[in-house]
């Protein structure tokens, strides 16, 4: 009897690696949201993908109070407004894929710095859930991340 393997197909996207002031670099990736590019952090250290509550993008996305999951979601400060919602329509390239349960939190604070730094604001922070569950590979070298599905 043929055991028979689910085949994944990769995509990969372009990255762009930003230097701060004061040292460290910050990896973004160009994303689609409800049909409209934007930028998102790439961070290996955050352990949730966040999306910005904030955004206009969102403003047609209905959200929900989080329910209490026992997940701890922080970003060096405890958040009290955390929200959760769908988004239907999400790309990172040429990979597509539905947020059935995005997180959503104000970006506001980390806009405002990304903004005056950078001249960019960012709608969202892909974390290592994301990219554990995508099995993403970040080439620095070659500035490219690789996704499956």
């Amino acid at each position: 009897m043929k055991t028979q393997q689910k085949q994944q197909m990769q995509y990969t996207s372009r990255i762009t690696i930003k230097s701060l002031e004061g040292g460290g670099k910050h990896i973004f990736v160009k994303c689609k949201v409800l049909g409209q590019m934007h930028f998102m952090l790439i961070d290996t250290g955050c352990s949730n993908t966040v999306f910005d509550s904030s955004a206009e993008i969102f403003s047609g996305i209905r959200l929900h109070d989080i329910k209490d999951s026992g997940k701890n979601f922080s970003l060096n400060a405890s958040i009290d407004d955390v929200k959760v919602g769908r988004i239907k329509d999400f790309a990172i390239g040429r990979f597509k894929v539905d947020i059935n349960s995005g997180v959503f939190i104000s970006l506001d604070q980390i806009n405002t710095l990304y903004e005056s730094m950078l001249g960019q604001r960012i709608i969202g922070i892909l974390g290592s859930d994301f990219l554990k569950k995508y099995k993403a590979v970040i080439d620095f070298g070659e500035g490219k991340m690789a996704l499956k599905k």
